[in-house]
């Protein structure tokens, strides 16, 4: 049981949680492997899918025939210390900008994640690049407009811009870093923030350092940073 999905709660309860359980049917497969063995579960290895007796893997039996034809059950919970771990990040962004027409082409992007143990690196990549270009979104791209009557003029995906793969452009770098958390029994953190959070800061940062080249009290204090804003603000 979780509050909700979010806000890094998945791994940290549901994966504890899993943790337990499966450690819980591990230990009752080998005790009834113990029985058919005629050795003690603690002198017991777990293996492939095969359970052997330590110091003799001659005898041996696959798992799937200690297990009875209704199954194993087990039932356990988990409730945190803390109900969180948060990821941290440090990211770095070099783009250039256009001054003519202020569009910005992202050159090279580097994050730094530390996620604490994890679950599947293979996600966690993934969970990072997707990070990148929704923060790339919201930096350069996504607003909420109205007219000066009031009336939403981005209601729709065929106002609202959103990062596709052209916006995207260099994919980023990832550098890995492992620090468990005491938080949870597993060690593990959130792997959400991390990737999205610190991107507009970011871009903003790296297209401000590139105005003042033109301009040196350029400022960048709002996003998105659109191409007719970057224009107003060389032109100013």
């Amino acid at each position: 049981f979780a509050l909700l999905t979010a806000g890094s709660r998945s791994a940290i309860q549901v994966g504890n949680a899993t943790s337990k359980a499966a450690t819980a049917l591990r230990k009752q497969l080998l005790e009834r492997a113990g029985e058919v063995l005629e050795a003690d579960a603690a002198d017991l290895v777990l293996e492939d899918g095969v359970i052997s007796v330590r110091g003799a893997p001659a005898k041996r039996v696959p798992a799937t025939q200690v297990v009875p034809d209704g199954g194993l059950e087990v039932l356990e919970k988990f409730d945190p210390k803390r109900g969180t771990a948060y990821a941290s990040g440090c990211h770095a962004a070099i783009v250039a900008v256009d001054p003519e027409t202020g569009q910005v082409e992202v050159l090279r992007y580097v994050i730094a994640h530390d996620t604490g143990n994890p679950i599947n690196e293979l996600m966690i990549e993934g969970q990072m690049h997707g990070g990148y270009a929704h923060g790339l979104g919201y930096a350069l791209f996504e607003a909420a407009v109205y007219d000066p009557d009031g009336n939403f003029r981005t209601a729709s995906f065929l106002d609202y811009s959103i990062v596709s793969t052209g916006e995207v452009g260099a994919e980023p770098e990832l550098v890995h870093i492992v620090t468990p958390t005491d938080a949870n029994p597993e060690g593990f953190k959130g792997a959400g923030e991390s990737g999205t959070i610190p991107v507009p800061a970011a871009i903003s940062n790296a297209v401000e350092d590139a105005l003042r080249k033109r301009k040196p009290d350029a400022v960048i204090d709002r996003l998105p940073i659109t191409s007719d804003r970057i224009v107003e603000i060389l032109s100013a």
